[in-house]
């Protein structure tokens, strides 16, 4: 295949990755607000094989949701189990409900794509995934989709650091499959 052709599978596969995850917020945060979010599933599963069929990549894609899923096992009862973060509809209240466990995946294989421009930056991945984070949680609790018992500042501050490791972790992740894949 040309070069300029992989480009451009590549390039869709960004575009639709950028869209998809877009939609994949939306429908897990709105749908979990309203007291379902099996939609976020369908959306991540659309995403998924859109890229895969775009970049026939899969066990790239396999490695990264799997490392956002660990991520998931082990960030969310840090602000689960301190009461910082309580999502709604949902009693376990140290384990993340299926919504987001959706996000984590689609969050984690973006960094193939949409987010890989942070790959080899951990300085503006650390500071992205702080505001990002933040930003993000905090449209959540105003759409209705979760709680902060604790208080939003206290939540802020143990979530801006908590993404602020994650995010370089995950470009990091992203990074070695890339060089995997280069010299496979």
């Amino acid at each position: 295949m040309p070069q300029c052709e992989a480009m451009n599978i590549h390039a869709r596969a960004v575009i639709v990755n950028f869209f998809a995850f877009q939609l994949l917020w939306a429908a897990a945060v709105v749908g979990a607000s309203q007291g379902t979010g099996l939609l976020a599933w369908g959306v991540l599963a659309v995403m998924v094989m859109a890229q895969v069929a775009l970049t026939r990549q899969w066990r790239q894609d396999l490695l990264l949701m799997a490392s956002g899923g660990i991520l998931c096992v082990s960030m969310e009862p840090l602000w689960l189990l301190p009461d910082l973060l309580q999502y709604r509809h949902w009693e376990p209240h140290w384990w993340a409900p299926h919504w987001v466990w959706a996000l984590w995946l689609g969050f984690a294989v973006s960094f193939r794509y949409s987010l890989n421009w942070l790959c080899g930056r951990p300085v503006l991945a650390a500071l992205l995934g702080a505001v990002g984070g933040v930003f993000s949680v905090t449209m959540g609790i105003r759409l209705g989709a979760a709680t902060a018992p604790q208080g939003w500042l206290l939540l802020a501050m143990v979530y801006g650091i908590s993404w602020a490791i994650a995010v370089p972790l995950l470009a990091q992740v992203a990074t070695m499959t890339k060089q995997e894949t280069e010299h496979a």
